[in-house]
């Protein structure tokens, strides 16, 4: 049972340790170019109001966050995130809809 004990302590641990990789935490007035060098292309592309918003879906279906670039026009106004706190952060994403986090 001690054994159990220390496993499980040790596991969840390991969860919660680790660096960040946070890189740039405002791409606002940033190209598109400098969000897709750090997640790929986007999983969605939406035009709302004349905006253009990508959407990109990042870690698993249990620790997801979504992460939206809003376009001004070729440059960024927006980038935010929404989801697990410790997925969205390693993309720099900790605003938007994440509860206790403001940048």
């Amino acid at each position: 049972m001690r054994s159990l004990a220390i496993l499980a302590s040790l596991a969840l641990a390991g969860c919660s340790l680790g660096t960040l990789n946070l890189g740039p935490t405002n791409y606002k007035g940033q190209p598109l170019s400098a969000v897709t060098a750090k997640l790929g292309p986007p999983n969605e592309t939406q035009t709302i109001a004349g905006q253009k918003i990508y959407v990109w879906r990042v870690g698993t279906p249990l620790y997801e966050c979504q992460i939206r670039a809003v376009m001004a026009g070729d440059v960024i106004d927006r980038y935010e995130g929404t989801g697990d706190v410790n997925v969205c952060g390693q993309y720099g994403a900790l605003s938007g809809g994440l509860k206790g986090y403001e940048q």
